[in-house]
């Protein structure tokens, strides 16, 4: 799993790259008509939409002790984005500013996305430890299904039968845990959403 989100960032990273490159990097887009630079810019701009919330998905399974910072980067990430697309959508034509503030959201992403991506490389570095032991059962579990495959003596075929077995309990516990997982970042989202109502309170 941390190989893959390790390729996610790698995706991301490209994506930006031509999104600095191709948009940010030509400054006639600052005049382009907003139609016109949604249409050029729409395929790219959803590739990292969906490339942020894999990596974010990702993060939250390696790392659930830190769900609400991981959150809190994807939003500060996605806000600019969701800025660009609303000024481009929404603006009048007539108006000859609008693709230049649009692009100042898009600067503005490219500018969060380094702490997004900085964290995704550190949970990539240090999953959480008790997904670190999923992680390489799951791996045992995996290796125990080829094994199974393969012509071996009726000897061996004793003792790995037994490990099967001993697998299969394994595998029920790493379902268990998941589900425990699972549970804790849903307890831990309801703790966020009654903090924010609480500083929503105060501040009325």
């Amino acid at each position: 799993m941390a190989k893959e989100l390790e390729m996610k960032i790698f995706r991301l990273e490209d994506l930006l790259q031509k999104i600095s490159s191709e948009i940010l990097a030509n400054v006639a887009y600052e005049r382009t008509p907003p139609a016109e630079l949604w249409a050029k810019s729409e395929p790219d701009i959803n590739a990292i939409r969906d490339a942020a919330r894999e990596i974010r998905d990702t993060m939250l399974l390696l790392k659930p002790e830190r769900a609400p910072s991981i959150r809190r980067r994807f939003r500060a990430f996605m806000q600019p984005i969701e800025g660009f697309i609303e000024t481009l959508k929404k603006s009048q034509e007539q108006d000859p500013n609008a693709s230049r503030k649009a692009l100042e959201y898009l600067r503005a992403a490219v500018t969060e996305s380094q702490e997004f991506i900085t964290m995704a490389r550190d949970i990539v570095r240090s999953p959480s430890e008790a997904i670190q032991e999923l992680m390489k059962l799951k791996e045992v579990y995996d290796a125990k299904e080829y094994i199974s495959k393969v012509s071996i003596p009726g000897a061996v075929y004793a003792r790995l039968e037994h490990l099967r077995r001993s697998m299969e309990a394994l595998k029920l516990r790493i379902s268990s845990l998941e589900q425990a997982i699972q549970e804790l970042l849903k307890q831990m989202d309801k703790v966020q959403d009654e903090i924010s109502k609480f500083h929503e309170t105060k501040e009325s």
